[in-house]
């Protein structure tokens, strides 16, 4: 039986990472949301487990980053290479994420380290929470998409039902086998890789060797069991940990818990060591491109559009960050608030961003000028430069800087106030009321040692047009001779419309935005 559904603004496909951070970033914009996964849950898998300074700023911009931070592993969020864990001395190294310390010093949050099967429950509730009709067991069977939206056929994989569903947009975030991309015609490049590799998931107690607080990797070179073995925290009361090795044969003994015994035993340096087996999961440690990322109504993120692999942690991260970076402008377009060449930027902006990580996750154990939180931070988008987080200077394509302030009587991050508007931030009257006509969001805040007006450059009568993802805009140096309507031109160019004359309306435009230019002091566009 088909049966067809009500028309969602914007239909996700796949809900890991990426799929369940657009859906959510959509949602919490107003958009109708429809999120469909054919497996019957979230990963059972702990996957990737390292979440960046960045991604934990954009769980407390969506109100859930207590929770990440109870999910989440006390660990030393760095490596320990040896021979064994039984040796001596293991040599520690960075795996790229800041101490806490590092990071407050230009966030207000820091890195967590929550395995993917802990963290995906508590989007998909974030998710549901915020309107989403979230379907498991539910298959992408057929799609056709044009430049108005898309039209897919769902599988009921309980029921047999076919549902076909019509959509504004259609995004792709189902992995690196993406249904949605081959539906598109999109092709994709290899990059190179590491070859093969198995990881066996297990529970045990490894204080005989472990004293004290866990680190997050362990590199272990036995000559008969050399591999990576994971710190995944608790369950049950037991550590659980993965162990992953790359090894033609390894593939051949999924089930072969003897196998696995030996192994850990050598690799542990714990002889009687009996580990409860939880599973094991095969995977190519390979990089790729999609040729594009867009067509038409239908855009990919996370692995659908660049694939990478576990060096350096990236991989999750970017995923999250193209979610947050898509949604919002869907739904801002859906919604008539917003013009369709607003939808070019997330080709323009994440496209490099997502093709450095992929390209530097082939590139294990050599160092990188984006690697640690100059890349998680201090992306420039619409150029190709990096930004030192402790020198950014609120330039158009840069994240706009963390300054504690105080608003409406409380303590807070500058970074609390972007999510679900567009917000200038000025210590000018002219500009304040500017902002009034406009229909802008412009909050009076105290600054009383004058930390806001240094990191924002507002001494001399400046403004700063910041997106409700957190990166700015557009700026101006000082006061101009009419602040309304260089401001309402400044809008209708970050948002792809065209004014609509002195009432301060705003009308959809399709025309295509003039290149981004950073750091110029006129209204400077988002493309």
């Amino acid at each position: 039986m088909e049966h067809t559904a009500h028309t969602p603004h914007v239909l996700v496909v796949g809900a890991g990472p990426a799929g369940l951070a657009t859906a959510l970033s959509a949602a919490r914009h107003g958009a109708r949301g429809l999120l469909v996964e054919r497996h019957p849950t979230t990963s059972i898998h702990p996957r990737a487990s390292g979440l960046s300074t960045r991604t934990m700023e954009i769980f407390r911009a969506w109100g859930v980053a207590d929770a990440v931070r109870a999910a989440s592993s006390t660990v030393i969020a760095r490596s320990a290479t040896g021979v064994t864990l039984a040796d001596g001395e293991l040599t520690e190294s960075s795996l790229g994420f800041p101490v806490p310390r590092e990071a407050l010093a230009v966030s207000p949050s820091f890195p967590a380290c929550c395995a993917q099967d802990h963290l995906e429950p508590i989007l998909l509730d974030a998710a549901r929470r915020a309107g989403v009709d979230v379907r498991f067991s539910t298959e992408l069977t057929d799609l056709v998409v044009d430049d108005d939206g898309g039209t897919a056929r769902l599988l009921d994989r309980d029921t047999g039902r076919t549902t076909t569903v019509r959509s504004r947009f259609v995004v792709g975030a189902d992995g690196p086998r993406s249904r949605v991309r081959t539906a598109l015609g999109i092709g994709t490049e290899p990059i190179g890789g590491l070859g093969p590799a198995m990881q066996v998931l297990f529970r045990a107690d490894l204080s005989a060797v472990l004293d004290g607080p866990r680190h997050a990797l362990y590199w272990l070179s036995h000559t008969e069991a050399s591999g990576l073995l994971i710190a995944f925290g608790t369950e049950g009361g037991t550590d659980r940990w993965g162990f992953a090795r790359q090894d033609p044969s390894a593939d051949d003994r999924a089930g072969d818990d003897a196998y696995w015994t030996r192994l850990l035993r050598l690799a542990t340096g714990v002889p009687d060591l009996r580990p409860d087996f939880l599973g094991t999961a095969s995977f190519d440690l390979a990089a790729e491109l999609a040729t594009t990322t867009r067509a038409g109504a239908a855009f990919l993120v996370g692995d659908a559009a660049h694939r990478m692999t576990p060096v350096n942690a990236v991989g999750l991260n970017t995923a999250v960050h193209d979610g947050h970076g898509l949604g919002w402008k869907l739904a801002w377009v859906a919604r008539g608030q917003a013009g369709e060449a607003l939808l070019d930027s997330h080709v323009a902006e994440r496209g490099p961003v997502g093709e450095r990580n992929a390209r530097r996750s082939t590139r294990p154990g050599v160092p990188d000028p984006a690697d640690g939180m100059v890349g998680d931070l201090g992306s420039r988008y619409g150029s190709p430069a990096l930004v030192d987080p402790a020198e950014l200077r609120a330039d158009p394509g840069e994240r706009a800087p963390h300054v504690w302030v105080r608003h409406a009587g409380r303590r807070c991050s500058m970074l609390d106030l972007w999510d679900g508007r567009l917000t200038l931030v000025t210590a000018s009257d002219a500009w304040r009321r500017a902002a009034g006509v406009v229909g802008l969001a412009a909050p009076v805040l105290d600054d009383p040692d004058g930390r806001l007006a240094r990191a924002y450059r507002l001494d001399a009568g400046g403004a700063v047009l910041v997106r409700p993802d957190g990166y700015v805009a557009w700026r101006a140096e000082t006061v101009t001779v009419d602040p309304a309507a260089t401001l309402r031109t400044a809008v209708a160019e970050t948002l792809g419309l065209a004014p609509g004359g002195a009432n301060g309306r705003f009308a959809a435009s399709t025309r295509p935005n003039s290149p981004f230019v950073p750091g110029r002091g006129e209204p400077v566009p988002i493309s």
